[in-house]
């Protein structure tokens, strides 16, 4: 009996000191693939959640994202936009909702600690994940107090993730408990974080390949980013996917030729104003020949 004990005492402590050691960001470059469907009425749609960028609201900076499944808010208005922030020291993530700061994750939860969100009262089981890149993050799966059509609502959070549904909208499929069809489904299928898969399937690092080069363009195109703009002396171009015969050309605004760099591969590229005069200019991001984005700059 002493024995059981302690070895229940040891895999208590083993997984506290597990989490309480390293805790990986949410907002790390990151970018997700989003799946939404209605298993009922059509085909799946694929898109990209492209890396954030900084803005100051008030008293913080939140990385503002582009959401390709926008939600509606509480008075029926599309939220195209989408505001969040993390405090990493606090292990907590905050979205803005209708103007105001709300918690949106909160990553020091325990097993039985209890959160109230979305109009309903949610107890936290806590566990942990290894993802594709070899971690182990911290995954807490809340399931409500109240039941609706006989069963629970749950939501699922992942350390660095988000959430297994949409990354912003946690709560999001919790009604579909009450649908006989399943209803709309929202789901993250892969993330991405610093340019690495760190979620979903092994196939993730294909997906994005082949929503570059055959499906979705459109997706790729979101997630790239050139910064900072305007830019002095240096260009940085930031991918969430891996280019392996890359062609980044720029044009003045006659649509001249001014320089071009061949042969290039990975997820960042840096270019250098080399001769260019201060204007704007047009830089077009190829792989294998075909244009994947052009982008207008302002060299300073």
């Amino acid at each position: 009996m002493k024995r059981t004990l302690l070895s229940i005492v040891f895999v208590i402590s083993f997984v506290a000191n597990t989490f309480s050691q390293e805790y990986y960001p949410m907002l790390n470059r990151s970018t997700w693939i989003v799946n939404d469907m209605v298993s009922c009425c059509r085909q799946p749609i694929v898109k990209c959640i492209q890396e954030g960028t900084d803005e100051v609201i008030g008293n913080y900076t939140y990385k503002r994202f582009e959401d390709p499944f926008p939600q509606y808010d509480s008075h029926l208005n599309l939220i195209p936009i989408v505001y969040i922030r993390e405090d990493i020291a606090a292990r907590k993530v905050y979205k803005i909702v209708e103007g105001v700061d709300t918690l949106l994750y909160d990553f020091t939860m325990q097993t039985g600690d209890v959160i109230s969100q979305y109009g309903n009262t949610f107890t936290a089981t806590v566990d942990a994940i290894v993802l594709d890149d070899g971690s182990t993050r911290k995954r807490i799966t809340l399931i409500s107090a109240e039941q609706y059509c006989g069963d629970n609502l749950t939501q699922v959070w992942i350390e660095g993730v988000g959430s297994d549904k949409h990354p912003f909208y946690p709560e999001n499929n919790m009604y579909n408990v009450c649908s006989a069809s399943g209803g709309l489904t929202i789901f993250t299928k892969c993330s991405f974080q610093n340019g690495v898969h760190i979620y979903g399937n092994s196939d993730c690092p294909n997906l994005m390949q082949s929503m570059l080069s055959v499906e979705q363009p459109g997706a790729i195109e979101s997630a790239i980013s050139f910064s900072p703009n305007p830019f002095h002396s240096e260009l940085t171009i930031r991918s969430s996917f891996h280019f392996t015969e890359a062609t980044i050309s720029v044009y003045n605004t006659m649509g001249q030729l001014m320089f071009e760099n061949r042969a290039q591969s990975g997820n960042e590229f840096v270019i250098s104003r080399q001769q260019l005069t201060a204007g704007m200019y047009f830089i077009q991001l190829s792989e294998k020949g075909k244009p994947v984005k052009t982008a207008k700059v302002i060299v300073n």
